[in-house]
Formats: C-alpha cells, sequence, structure tokens
C-alpha cells in the first residue's frame, strides 16, 4: 500500500476507532445511571439500601476516577467490566438470591461488545467466577445473609455446569467483539477503495445528470404550476362545500337536541331526590357530550384547517372528573367493573383552562377505558408535575384500566384518524377513530402531550398533561361540612377492590379521620370483634363471599350504634329495602362532596338516619323577570324548540308571545312594542336575516334581537351581528348562557333606530 494510502487508512482506522469509544463511552453513562437506579429500585425489597448506595457508589466512582486520570488509556474499559461483575453480585445480593439476578452478568457481556475487544470479558468472568464460587459455598455451609440463589439446593456439579455456560457466553461475547473488529477494519479499507473509484465516475455522471435534470425541471414545473393553480380552484370549491354541509348538518341535530338538554334543564327545576336530580344531571350530561360526539367531525375538521382555538375560563377541576364520570356510572354498573378516581393532595382544583376540551378528552379515553374492560377496574389520577417556563402547573392526567390491552406493535395505529386496533374490534366494539386522534391535537394545543402504555390481557394507561394557569380567585371550599370537629374518629372502610381502598383511605386521612381498612366482610367482623370502637362503617355493596348487606346485618345486631354507609351502583334493585341497615346509601362512582355529607351526617348522630333530601336547585330563578323587565317575542319555526325556550323563559316569570317565522315577527313588532325578540336564524317564509333587516328599517322603537341558532361554523356571529343583530345564543339552549343575557339586555337596552 503506498505511503499516501497507508496514512489515510490510520486516519481512517484511529477516527473509527474514536467514534467507537465516545460511542460506547457515552451508552455506559446511561448504563452505569440505569444499574445504580436499579439498585435503588431493588432496595425497596429487601431493605438494602445500605448495600446500594455504598457498592454501586464505590463503583462508579472507581470507573469515573480512572477515567479521568487517564484520559488517554484503555484501562477504564478493563475496570468498567469488573464493577459490571460487582453489580451483578450486588443485584443478586439485594433480591436474596433470585435466579433471574444472574442473567445480568450475560447483559454486562453483551454490553461490552460494543467496545470491539475481546479481551474486556475477562475481568467480568473473573469476578463473576470468583463471586459464584464463594457465595455458592458460604450459602451452602448455611452462613446467615449471604444470598447466591433462592433454590433450596445447589450442588458442586449444579456450580460447575452454570460456570461451563456462563464462560461458554463470555466467549461467544467476546468472538463477536473480534468479530466486529476484524470486519472493521476490513470495511475502511474497501469503504477507500470504493470511494476513490466512485469519485471519479460520479465527477463525470454528476455533470451529465444536471444538464439534463436542469431542462426536465423547468418543463415539470411549469406543468406543476398549471396542475397547482386547478387544484386550489377545485379545493376552494370543495372547502366552501364541506363548511355548508357541516353547517346544515350541525343545525338539522342540535335542533331535536336542543329539546333534550332543554327539557331536563326544566326537569332540573322540579322538586327531585337526590337520585332523581342525578338521574337528570345525568341525562343533561349525556347530551352535551352527545353534542360533543356531533361536534368531532366539527372539531376534526377545525383542527385540521388550524381553525380551533381553546377557551380561558376558570373551573373546578374535581368537579369537571365528577361531571365525566357520572356519563360512564350506569354502565360500569351494568358491566360490574370499578370507577373511580383520585386526585393528588397538591394539585390546583381551581384553574384556567377550556373545561368543556378537557372534559371531551377524559370522556374520550374514559368511554374507551370502560368499553374494553370487561372486569377489574378503570381509574382516573391526576397529579401536579410541577410549573413549566410560562409559569403554569403541569398536570398529569392518567387513565388506568384492566381490560384487554394493546399488543406492542399496534399502538402506532391509535393516533391516526378512522383507525382501529383491527377491524375486528371495529366490528365488536364500534367507534369512528376520531376519538384518540382529536384528543391527541386538543392535548396539544393544551402544551401537553399524550403517551400509552399496555400489556395485553392486562390492561392499558393513557396519560396525557396538559399546562394550566392557577385561578388568581381565592378558590372556594369543594367541602362544606365542617369535619374538623370530628378529627380522630374512627373509621372502618370494607372493600373487596384495593383501588377503592386506598382512594378513601386518602379521602379519609385528608379530613383528619382515622381509616381502618378490610379487603371482606369476614375481616371486617373480625376486626370489630377485637375493637369496636369505631365511629363509622363505610362498606362496599358487592363484595366475594359475605357482600356489604350481610355484612350489614351482622353488625346491626352485634353493634347497633355505629353507622353505616353503603357503596351501591346505579340500578341495584335492592337500595330501596335498605333503609334499617344503612344510615345513606351512596352511587358509585362517589363524588367528594356526597362522602363528606353522609360522613358527616353519620358522625355527628350515631343511630339517626339522614332523611332524604329533596333538593331543588333554582338555576332559573321565578323572580327573574321582576328584578329584569322585558316584553319578549320568540320567532321560531320548530314546536319543540317553541316548547323549550317558552319554559325557559315562563320558568323565570316572562309571559312571551311565539311566531313561527320571520314575517310574522316584522307583523307583530308593527302591531305591538317589543323589548327583545329572540330570533331564529333558518325559517320559512322568511329568515331571521331578513326578518331583522326589515325590523331595522321600520319607523318603530327599536328592540334587542338575539340570534338563536344551531349553526356552529366560525363566522355564524359575525354574520348575524353584521345583519342588524344585537347578540347570538347558541342551541341548546343552556339556562346559565340565557339569564346572562337577558340580564345583559335588561340592563343594557339597544340603540332606538329611527
Amino acid at each position: 500500500m503506498p505511503h499516501r494510502q497507508n496514512t489515510e487508512y490510520q486516519l481512517q482506522k484511529l477516527q473509527m476507532e474514536q467514534e467507537v469509544k465516545q460511542r460506547s463511552d457515552k451508552f455506559i453513562n446511561y448504563f452505569l445511571a440505569g444499574c445504580f437506579v436499579m439498585g435503588l429500585v431493588f432496595a425497596w425489597f429487601y431493605d438494602t439500601w445500605f448495600i446500594a448506595l455504598t457498592l454501586s457508589g464505590i463503583s462508579l466512582l472507581a470507573y469515573y476516577s480512572v477515567k479521568g486520570f487517564m484520559p488517554e488509556s484503555d484501562w477504564y474499559q478493563y475496570v468498567l467490566s469488573g464493577i459490571l461483575g460487582i453489580f451483578l453480585a450486588q443485584f443478586i445480593y439485594q433480591m436474596h438470591g433470585m435466579f433471574e439476578m444472574h442473567f445480568f452478568a450475560f447483559i454486562g457481556s453483551a454490553v461490552l461488545i460494543t467496545y470491539q475487544k475481546w479481551k474486556l470479558q475477562i475481568p467480568l468472568l473473573i469476578v463473576v467466577g470468583i463471586h459464584h464460587a464463594t457465595f455458592a459455598y458460604l450459602q451452602d455451609i448455611g452462613v446467615p445473609h449471604v444470598y447466591f440463589t433462592q433454590l433450596s439446593y445447589f450442588d458442586l456439579q449444579t456450580l460447575i455446569i452454570h460456570l461451563f455456560f456462563t464462560t461458554v457466553i463470555f466467549f461467544i461475547c467476546g468472538l463477536w467483539a473480534y468479530q466486529l473488529h476484524v470486519y472493521g477494519k476490513k470495511q475502511i479499507i474497501q469503504a477507500w477503495q470504493v470511494s476513490e473509484m466512485q469519485k471519479e465516475v460520479e465527477m463525470h455522471e454528476e455533470r451529465e445528470r444536471n444538464a439534463e435534470k436542469l431542462l426536465q425541471l423547468n418543463q415539470d414545473l411549469i406543468i406543476k404550476n398549471q396542475q397547482l393553480d386547478v387544484a386550489r380552484k377545485e379545493a376552494e370549491k370543495a372547502n366552501q362545500a364541506k363548511s355548508v354541509f357541516l353547517a346544515t348538518m350541525s343545525h338539522e341535530i342540535r335542533t331535536p337536541m336542543n329539546g333534550v338538554i332543554g327539557m331536563s334543564a326544566l326537569l332540573a327545576e322540579t322538586p327531585l331526590t337526590d337520585n332523581q336530580r342525578m338521574y337528570t344531571e345525568t341525562i343533561t350530561t349525556c347530551g352535551e357530550n352527545l353534542l360533543g360526539v356531533i361536534n368531532n367531525i366539527l372539531d376534526f375538521s377545525k383542527i385540521e384547517a388550524g381553525n380551533l382555538e381553546l377557551e380561558q375560563e376558570e373551573f373546578n377541576l374535581r368537579q369537571s372528573i365528577e361531571e365525566v364520570l357520572d356519563i360512564f356510572a350506569t354502565k360500569t354498573a351494568q358491566i360490574g367493573i370499578e370507577l373511580a378516581y383520585h386526585i393528588q393532595e397538591g394539585t390546583p382544583l381551581q384553574i384556567i383552562g377550556d373545561k368543556v376540551r378537557l372534559q371531551q378528552i377524559l370522556t374520550n379515553l374514559v368511554g374507551n377505558a370502560v368499553k374494553f374492560t370487561a372486569q377489574g377496574e378503570v381509574i382516573v389520577k391526576v397529579t401536579t408535575m410541577g410549573l413549566n417556563k410560562q409559569d403554569k402547573h403541569i398536570i398529569n392526567f392518567a387513565i388506568h384500566d384492566t381490560g384487554i390491552g394493546i399488543p406492542p406493535h399496534k399502538l402506532e395505529k391509535l393516533f391516526k384518524p378512522f383507525s382501529q386496533v383491527d377491524s375486528s374490534t371495529t366490528r365488536k366494539y364500534g367507534g369512528t377513530g376520531l376519538g384518540l386522534v382529536i384528543s391527541k391535537k386538543l392535548v396539544t394545543l393544551m402544551d401537553g402531550e399524550i403517551v400509552v402504555s399496555s400489556t395485553p390481557h392486562v390492561g392499558s394507561v393513557f396519560s396525557f398533561t396538559i399546562a394550566a394557569q392557577k385561578s388568581l380567585n381565592v378558590e372556594q371550599p369543594y367541602q362544606p361540612y365542617n369535619l374538623a370537629e370530628y378529627a380522630g374518629k374512627k373509621v372502618l372502610v370494607i372493600d373487596d377492590n384495593e383501588t377503592n381502598r386506598l382512594i378513601l383511605e386518602a379521602q379519609l386521612k385528608s379530613w383528619n379521620l382515622i381509616p381502618t381498612l378490610a379487603a371482606s366482610g369476614d375481616e371486617a367482623l373480625i376486626m370489630l370483634a377485637q375493637n369496636s370502637a369505631y365511629d363509622l362503617i363505610i362498606t362496599d355493596a358487592h363484595m366475594p363471599g359475605m357482600d356489604g348487606i350481610e355484612l350489614a346485618g351482622h353488625v346491626r345486631v352485634n353493634y347497633p350504634n355505629i353507622p353505616i354507609i353503603l357503596l351501591s351502583s346505579i340500578g341495584d334493585e335492592q337500595r330501596s329495602n335498605l333503609g334499617s341497615l344503612f344510615n345513606a346509601v351512596l352511587t358509585k362512582p362517589i363524588k367528594q362532596l356526597a362522602l363528606g355529607k353522609y360522613v358527616f351526617e353519620g358522625l355527628k348522630a350515631k343511630n339517626k338516619k339522614p332523611q332524604e333530601v329533596k333538593t331543588l336547585k333554582e338555576t332559573l330563578p321565578p323572580d327573574f323577570a321582576t328584578d329584569n323587565p322585558l316584553n319578549i317575542l320568540i320567532a321560531e319555526d320548530n314546536q319543540i324548540n317553541q316548547k323549550v325556550i317558552t319554559q325557559l323563559l315562563g320558568k323565570l316569570g316572562y309571559q312571551t308571545k311565539v311566531v313561527e317565522n320571520g314575517q310574522k315577527a316584522v307583523e307583530a313588532i308593527a302591531a305591538k312594542r317589543y323589548d327583545l325578540i329572540f330570533m331564529d336564524m333558518q325559517m320559512p317564509f322568511m329568515d331571521g336575516l331578513e326578518a331583522t333587516a326589515a325590523i331595522r328599517q321600520m319607523d318603530v322603537k327599536q328592540p334587542v334581537i338575539i340570534a338563536l341558532t344551531a349553526n356552529a361554523m366560525a363566522g355564524d356571529r359575525e354574520e348575524c351581528l353584521e345583519a342588524g343583530m344585537d347578540d347570538y345564543l347558541g342551541k341548546p339552549v343552556r339556562p346559565a348562557e340565557l339569564l346572562s343575557v337577558l340580564k345583559k339586555w335588561a340592563t343594557e337596552p339597544a340603540n332606538e333606530m329611527i
């Protein structure tokens, strides 16, 4: 080989060796850090913190000291080989001789291959051999606190076979490292020879190709520009047609939904029991979420176009989560699975963000978890992860389930539009495949990320984070019952589900109560026999063996003065016959507010059953019209919507007139003075925009005109205001929004237009 070529070869060889060294050193840094962390993890099992910290620390100190003092030498690599053997011994000791820990020797041997030096296998082999021979012998003769294996026997023959196969594996790894080294040298020579030949050929061919490409590119550019111009025009037409279609479909679907949600809101204004109110609120919430499903297509379209904007409003995090779980209470009760949530202490509960979009994400993820879980539990865990660079709280939501799980190679399909894990799942479980896609997009808009981990036949965990500002307003206590005076009271909690027990324990401790946990009715009776000084009992209804009702029967006979709260499921037909056994029956998923109420009542007066309170939450105050007098005209063609809006206004004390189209609205204004008109956008003969224009031209005292529409497309509000309307109210009509609009225009009348 000529001198110039030999010099280039040596340079390339040195460069390759340096790259191998740097790449391997970087990998080893991470690997050693992982070994140190693994030692700390193993320390939890048998309380071996001293070994984990001292032995790992000395090993890492030795490695980095040699590497620091002798940076140009490769001695630190041989030190590393010995240290890997020491880590093996440490892990075997920490796990009390667990056989699987011996595999770390093979992992360490494989890691050393990256340096492409077969001799590095020798120190590791020596350390492993000494450790195995010494510790096997010491354990065999009965020396205490020496752990090598958990087998009941480990004779000399077994040790020899063990060491023989270990040596074989080390030899194979050493041979592998040697072959990589030899192959690298050959590759350098071949690469240099090929590169010299290719340089000459490529230079000539490149000149010819460049000339041809330049001519072809010019021609292609002209054709592409023509095609793009045609495609742009077609896309604009298609986009306009899609927008019109979506607006029409939104209107047609929202119109009947207005009746469902409006009537359930009116039902909520009547005297109801706690259970009836919960059912009514669930209907309303489900209606709202059905609208969310309807909006999925609209959302997907907006997200793709980059037109979706998030609201920034203050809301209560706990209440938002409970509203989502309420939606699935009936279904989980029918399936027979547990549904619960836990919020880590210190997590901000009053935050600023988009409540609707957050609930949309949670509804999608919890809905999927419930759909694919036939037994076990679905748990929502909320934790705080500190502040980001913008001083916003990073809040993590993790939805755990014990469902069918997802194979690892199919996880990548989860966040693709219109995609399911496989076609059979689509047929069995249904779904559009848009939920997770929209959820991921929304999480990204909230400055977070979403990840999933899953084990087939074990379950899945969907986790996502959001960045949210903590509200500056003083957070109102979510628990209105003062439990401070009952601090130190003892509560016995019985539930066969461990997660439920731990959640109840954390909640009771946060109220300074002293919980005691039992996993079954039999265990609870044993505890009561040993010490009956409990102030309250909380028991699950459905447990294997002795259920909550049978347990309560025993307690009532032997300990009649202890109040008992039953945790039951929606649809439990026995609940109406349990008054003599239980002081209260709570429906799962348990809300903190309801739990606090009945815990307070139970501790307040033993043996007295809290009466079922018929609560009447007056979201529509009947004297509202007296304080905000208005003469109101309603222009609406749909009879269901007419009933909803007139009933809502009637609850507020208003007497209204209804007309079914814009032409009659104009005639009504000419015949009588009205302060405010609710004007539907789409009506026969004359629509809302045409009627508004006609009224604005009339020589009368101008009324306030509020658009009443089921359209949901961007630009609808602006179109209404430009036509001369004063405000905009979307369907379904929500009581809170209706009150806000009425109060606004009752105090701020529109300017007179002559």
